[in-house]
């Protein structure tokens, strides 16, 4: 490649432009200086050669403005430095070097935009002029001190230059490399933003970002909808209000759960009613969760607000409920057992009359009982208990049975009981027997005429266990991990077509956990199943 092939890196648009203004200051200065010697030297202007140079300097500039140097070959442009050079040859013949400075515009720009070859070059081809100046003139005995000044003052520009353009490209190059890296950075960073807010956005909870200084830094659609706060400008006053109670005060700026979140106080699942801009009640739950700083971000703090207000009435839809199916078997209850105890005032009934009386009135009594923890366990959140006491479960298990008896021999099922000697636990009573008879009562009512219902109970140092099993419809393996979900029933009940709620299974499963026990199912359509019951032993618990 020759001197001009040399280039560097810049694009060809980029020494384009660059020798547009390098040569329109040239000519600039070319025609200043002309007109300065026109008016001190005119007969400069009389020989051939200034004249002409001064021609060829023009030349060059229309050529560097007219000419569409994008679409030509990269390194012609070579040709305007070299018609400078020329055009300053042309100038300092004959004049004892006078105009010689004008080298430096050429040597300048080929320092900065080519590589040494180009620049060694240049400088040659001014030595030369050099030397043909000296010849024309006749100064032979100073043109080896007129050649070393010029060349060496050229090189020495030129090369100084050309480092410091190198430098200047190489910081550039490094500028850009970083400010890609930053660019990239932002938009990593600003994707990710995005993405985060596109997850916070699809949540059904309020969420607000507070910094640190009190500012909110970002709030999810569902807060903005909730407290119908404007999306443009946060800083306006929602349309929302807060207050302490349903249909109570209105909550002041200063202890609304924004302003104490953005004081910096920690809230927990804080209760506050909202009144919305359409007009509807809302229940809130508040809490505030502190976030550190990551990579030099200050740390901030997360205001979550949860709508609970489908909670609170189905809560208060449970209460009512419970409060009414309650009261209403209050009143047939109280008159089965009412004229139970009326009848067992009679000396004249039979013994086995006497004793079916009074499994009916022990029963009416449990189901009082049973309805009392109903009301009881609706107006809080802990279900009704009462402490425990040593008790042996060979009695419970036999006074189940001897309710469910009759049952069993209408329907034409086999119970039979084998026991250990005896069964000792630390618990409620009436619990527990609530717990054997939804047991007991399922085995007998899920297994066909001249089915059997065993149950055993065996007990240890460690554990007390009592197996219920029978010959019935069994339970399929697909619906068996299921059997403790609030109001499922197995597929082969609903083809017994056998009434049912589906609720006992996991009420006695939540009954033996408060006592410290277990309930295992193994079951097998058409073939039956086996429930265990486990329980501490009274002697490990005492």
């Amino acid at each position: 490649m020759s001197a001009g092939g040399d280039a560097l890196s810049p694009a060809p648009m980029s020494r384009t432009r660059s020798i547009w203004l390098t040569q329109l200051l040239m000519a600039g200065s070319v025609a200043i200086i002309s007109v300065v010697v026109l008016g001190i030297m005119p007969e400069q202007f009389a020989s051939w050669n200034y004249p002409t140079g001064v021609a060829i300097i023009f030349l060059t500039t229309i050529l560097a403005l007219v000419l569409p140097w994008a679409k030509l070959p990269r390194d012609l442009v070579l040709i305007l430095p070299y018609g400078d050079v020329l055009g300053v040859a042309a100038m300092t013949l004959g004049s004892d070097m006078q105009f010689a400075f004008f080298w430096v515009f050429p040597v300048i720009w080929i320092a900065t935009h080519f590589r040494i070859g180009a620049l060694i070059a240049v400088i040659a081809a001014i030595a030369v002029g050099v030397l043909v100046d000296s010849a024309v003139s006749g100064a032979n005995d100073t043109v080896a001190l007129r050649l070393m000044i010029v060349t060496i003052s050229l090189l020495f520009i030129g090369l100084t230059t050309h480092f410091a353009a190198a430098q200047t490209r190489a910081f550039k190059q490094l500028l850009r490399r970083q400010a890609q890296r930053m660019q990239d950075t932002i938009q990593r960073v600003s994707a990710q933003e995005q993405r985060v807010s596109r997850m916070l956005n699809g949540l059904d909870v309020g969420i607000a970002r507070i910094g640190a200084d009190g500012d909110i830094l970002a709030i999810n659609d569902t807060y903005i909808e909730l407290y119908g706060i404007d999306r443009e400008d946060h800083t306006r006053p929602a349309r929302a209000v807060e207050y302490a109670t349903l249909r109570g005060n209105a909550l002041s700026e200063l202890v609304r759960p924004l302003a104490r979140a953005m004081r910096g106080e920690a809230l927990e699942d804080e209760r506050v009613w909202l009144y919305d801009a359409a007009g509807s009640w809302h229940a809130l739950s508040v809490t505030t969760r502190p976030l550190d700083g990551v990579d030099g971000e200050p740390a901030s703090t997360l205001l979550i607000v949860h709508d609970v207000t489908d909670l609170i009435e189905s809560e208060n839809a449970r209460e009512r409920l419970a409060a009414v199916v309650s009261h209403e078997l209050r009143n047939p209850l109280t008159a089965i057992i009412g004229h139970a105890e009326l009848a067992l005032d009679d000396r004249t009934l039979a013994p086995t009359t006497r004793e079916q009386l009074e499994i009916i009135d022990s029963a009416g009594q449990r189901m009082q009982h049973l309805i009392s923890d109903i009301l009881t366990a609706s107006q809080r959140e802990e279900p009704a208990s009462h402490d425990p006491v040593r008790l042996d479960l060979r009695g419970v298990l036999e006074a189940s049975l001897e309710s469910f008896l009759p049952a069993a021999t209408l329907r034409g099922v086999r119970v039979t009981i084998e026991l250990a000697d005896p069964l000792p636990v630390l618990g409620d009573a009436f619990r527990l027997r609530q717990v054997i008879d939804n047991v007991l009562s399922n085995a007998i009512k899920y297994t066909p005429r001249d089915g059997i219902v065993e149950i055993g109970g065996r007990a240890d140092s460690r554990v007390v266990a009592v197996t219920i099993a029978d010959t019935g419809i069994g339970i399929s393996s697909e619906d068996l991990p299921r059997i403790f979900d609030p109001y499922f029933r197995a597929g082969t009940a609903h083809e017994s077509e056998t009434p049912g709620t589906g609720l006992g299974m996991g009420i006695s499963r939540d009954i033996l956990t408060e006592h410290g026990g277990s309930i295992d199912v193994d079951s097998e359509a058409g073939l039956g199943t086996s429930v265990t019951i486990v329980l501490p032993a009274a002697n490990e618990l005492v």
